[in-house]
């Protein structure tokens, strides 16, 4: 099964481009094919030419989004030498996606794709995020500066941290001064915090329990 399609032309890049728009402000069920080309400009035989379709079109775009996301992840790890430099820089790249809410899309594919292709939307995340995550703990486990737990786990941990703490840059979302959960609108963390809470936590001391 090939996962994404390897040359699209300008105007399938477009409305993907659209389609991400609509799909990240509304959700997938909200968005219909006339949606889509109706914000893209074009019509629906040309839609139909490129995406069989919308299903298939929010798999394309996921997995597009996704493979510029771990090009992007590669990049910034590879500029830094140890674990707290690589999780920083990662924390920025993430938080200054506000469009890029990866929870929200495996939610979606999750309620509304077809099993295979969410087998296809969830190959993709493991591919793209969370094996560089594992690649990052894995290191610094080798490094000696993570300990007790494997490189598997402390990646969902940090990907769970991310994924937490994204709302924060998402312009719209319930998460907002206007929105019900306006409490939460004024607690915002730098990623340096966030970094270091991860690594150190926020106890004065170890605690067990017996």
């Amino acid at each position: 099964m090939q996962p994404y399609q390897e040359t699209l032309g300008p105007t399938a890049i477009r409305i993907m481009g659209t389609a991400r728009q609509l799909f990240m402000q509304r959700g997938y069920k909200a968005v219909s094919i006339s949606d889509i080309v109706r914000a893209a400009e074009i019509t629906k035989p040309t839609l139909y030419y490129h995406f069989a379709d919308k299903e298939e079109l929010f798999v394309q775009m996921v997995l597009h989004m996704l493979d510029a996301m771990r090009a992007e992840m590669d990049a910034v790890i590879a500029t830094q030498r140890d674990t707290y430099g690589k999780l920083s820089v990662l924390v920025q790249m993430m938080m200054s996606k506000p469009d890029l809410d990866s929870r929200m899309v495996r939610q979606e594919a999750r309620e509304h794709l077809s099993p295979a292709q969410q087998q296809r939307v969830g190959v993709a995340f493991e591919q793209s995020m969370f094996k560089p995550l594992c690649l990052v703990m894995r290191q610094g486990i080798e490094q000696g500066e993570l300990i007790g737990y494997a490189a598997e786990e402390l990646a969902m941990l940090f990907l769970c941290c991310l994924e937490g703490f994204h709302f924060q840059n998402e312009k719209g979302s319930p998460m907002t001064p206007e929105g019900p959960d306006s409490a939460f609108a004024s607690i915002t963390f730098p990623p340096e915090t966030i970094v270091k809470i991860f690594l150190h936590g926020v106890g004065s001391k170890p605690t067990s329990r017996g």
